[in-house]
């Protein structure tokens, strides 16, 4: 794995300053959301795109994946009702195996209203839903480069 420089440059809703490891393609996102609707059409999309996506129905579902899969990126809804994102990227973080891939925090929510508790849980970056899914696929290109 090579480590691209840390970020030069202000990318909107990135929240960390670190390097990414570059990943082999297909790039595999896991999208955690409790609406599944919205988690299948999201997965839809990111298919289009090239990436290989696998959606759970809220956090601890995420843990509940196989353990040999480990995805390049995370895609996390924030307001869940049983464990919200806070919880579940906290939980990420506490486990080897999911203690540095990168989080996406994808929600309804404005940037103000979770950007001091993500950073806490360790969330590398926001992106809000409803709006153009561009910002999205660039985050996601930035936390998990292809190498080549």
């Amino acid at each position: 794995m090579t480590l691209l420089n840390p970020v030069m440059f202000s990318m909107p809703g990135l929240w960390i300053d670190r390097s990414f490891a570059s990943v082999s393609p297909p790039v595999v996102v896991l999208i955690v959301d409790d609406d599944p609707a919205g988690a299948q059409a999201l997965a839809a999309v990111l298919v289009i795109e090239g990436y290989r996506a696998t959606v759970v129905a809220g956090g601890e579902a995420a843990f509940e994946t196989p353990a040999a899969w480990t995805p390049h990126v995370v895609i996390l809804d924030i307001e869940m009702p049983a464990c919200d994102g806070y919880a579940v990227a906290s939980a990420m973080r506490g486990s080897s195996r999911f203690a540095n891939t990168p989080i996406i925090a994808y929600t309804s929510l404005p940037e103000a209203d979770v950007v001091d508790r993500g950073k806490q849980a360790q969330i590398d970056a926001f992106c809000r839903k409803g709006t153009s899914i561009r910002p999205l696929l660039d985050l996601i290109e930035h936390v998990a480069p292809v190498f080549g």
